[in-house]
């Protein structure tokens, strides 16, 4: 049995359809990018964007926080949205309710101060704590090599799930789904930023990056895919506690990759689990060319480069 899971993978890869996935599960109790809300505990850690050293108390450090916010929840959760075996049914949909909108849980704050924060403690009166202290937390992270390197290495009661996406369908979905909200200039530079910090931690990728000033938006977001990728897949492959799953082969197989996953989980399978995640089934296998017919040359030729550069390039069918 696994002391936690770990989602890890890069943002519009499918890490956020995976959690949804194991929340259907009565057993687990997953938590949405705690590390994200600045009043979580796990927020305290150091950085994991890019390998480098964590110090001789990370250990400490990460366990102490791991077990703090598996019994909290924050504004990032899915709160109660399936029935658990810890949950107070008679409460869990006035609890999603409440809970999940931060107006309602602001409104209620005076009666209970800990809802002025972004993530505060499961209350007694939605959950039994016992209860959920025995169920198997999923943390979803994105963009954290280090914090999985650690783990793998460190922690082989804990299970790494690594989801990876198609460049080219990462990048489609990225340009689409989250450019189109975003500064194209800031995420241009924070995509630097992060190539800088890897040439300093690492220099020999200085050399395969080149000129990272001269890099479009969309040459630095792949090059940080492909050093992420690579950089947690290298040091899970072959070990137990590590579990590799293509985006592309999710979309097109979904019932039968998450059976197998809840079997790696040491999750039990149902036909109710079965039929709710035959409903989130809606992908195809087109899915993964689609990117092909949006792009124009210039960006399926980089697509490929970057593809041709990685190990991952077998992972995909051409």
């Amino acid at each position: 049995m696994w002391n936690h899971i770990l989602i890890v993978g890069q943002g519009r890869s499918g890490t956020n359809w995976l959690l949804d996935l194991l929340d259907i599960s009565p057993k687990t109790y997953c938590r949405n990018e705690p590390n994200e809300l600045p009043t979580s505990p796990l927020a305290q850690l150091p950085l994991a964007v890019v390998r480098h050293p964590l110090g001789d108390d990370f250990g400490q450090q990460w366990d102490k926080a791991v077990a703090s916010v598996s019994v909290r929840m924050g504004e990032r959760d899915r709160i109660g949205a399936y029935p658990k075996f810890y949950l107070n049914e008679s409460m869990r949909g006035l609890g999603s309710f409440v809970l999940s909108k931060r107006r309602l849980s602001q409104l209620i704050s005076p009666v209970m101060p800990s809802l002025r924060q972004p993530d505060w403690p499961v209350p007694r009166w939605f959950a039994d704590i016992d209860g959920l202290r025995q169920a198997l937390t999923v943390l979803k992270f994105t963009m954290v090599p280090a914090w999985a390197e650690w783990v793998l290495i460190n922690r082989p009661n804990v299970l790494v799930i690594h989801i990876v996406r198609h460049p080219g369908g990462f990048l489609n979905s990225m340009i689409n789904r989250y450019w189109s909200e975003q500064d194209i200039t800031v995420v241009k530079k924070n995509n630097q930023e992060r190539l800088k910090q890897i040439t300093k931690s690492e220099p020999h990728w200085a050399e395969r990056f080149g000129d990272i000033e001269a890099m479009s938006v969309e040459e630095s977001e792949l090059w940080y895919w492909g050093y992420a990728t690579k950089t947690i897949h290298s040091v899970g492959e072959g070990l137990p506690n590590y579990m590799q799953l293509i985006y592309e082969d999710l979309a097109a197989n979904t019932v039968t990759v998450t059976k197998r996953l809840y079997e790696k989980c040491h999750l039990p399978w149902t036909k109710d689990i079965e039929a709710e995640i035959a409903k989130s089934a809606s992908r195809s296998k087109e899915i993964a060319k689609a990117w092909y017919e949006k792009f124009d040359q210039e960006q399926i030729d980089l697509v490929k480069r970057m593809l041709a550069e990685s190990p991952t390039s077998a992972w995909w069918e051409d």
